[in-house]
């Protein structure tokens, strides 16, 4: 089973469809729930949010449930089976963000991501074709956004932790 999705042309003139396997198809569906939990998240960083605020309950359940929907979406995409080459990195990607987001320790995960994105290379398509290209627009998008997750205090970015990064240092 594949499915088409129309991709923005080169040229005024050139439509191009990119069929989708279930897998890719699922990863773009991942890619939304990741930019959901980022955006949830982002409220609840320390230099934004207010503990004491009347909505700072209502936050903290927002990004309960993003976090959850994305947790429920890398499952989806790592157990959909592989129907072509291109289906493997994805399928990769997604066990390295369960990953990521299963660490506890800040500087763990820190490491771990340093690794993932000194190795991304790896794990990039190759090839010409347009769906190659598609696959590899998807993979730049999932880095960027992890990025913008791993930046972020709670996740090892600069911030007080009491057992993550920087915690010891900037208690002292």
């Amino acid at each position: 089973m594949t499915k088409s999705m129309l991709t923005t042309p080169c040229r005024f003139n050139e439509a191009l469809t990119v069929a989708h396997t279930p897998a890719s198809y699922l990863f773009t569906t991942l890619l939304g729930a990741l930019d959901a939990c980022i955006v949830a998240e982002s409220a609840l960083q320390r230099d934004v949010a207010d503990i004491f605020a009347p909505d700072f309950d209502t936050a903290l359940s927002t990004a309960e449930m993003s976090r959850e929907a994305l947790m429920i979406n890398l499952d989806d995409v790592i157990g959909m089976p592989e129907q072509r080459g291109l289906d493997r990195p994805l399928r990769l990607m997604a066990v390295a963000l369960k990953t990521l987001l299963s660490v506890e320790d800040d500087a763990e995960r820190g490491f771990l991501f340093t690794t993932l994105t000194q190795n991304a290379h790896l794990l990039q398509v190759q090839g010409a074709h347009p769906t190659a290209k598609a696959v590899r627009h998807l993979q730049q998008r999932y880095f960027q956004s992890c990025i913008l997750l791993m930046s972020m205090q709670d996740f090892g970015g600069p911030g007080p932790d009491d057992g993550g990064a920087f915690g010891p240092q900037m208690a002292a």
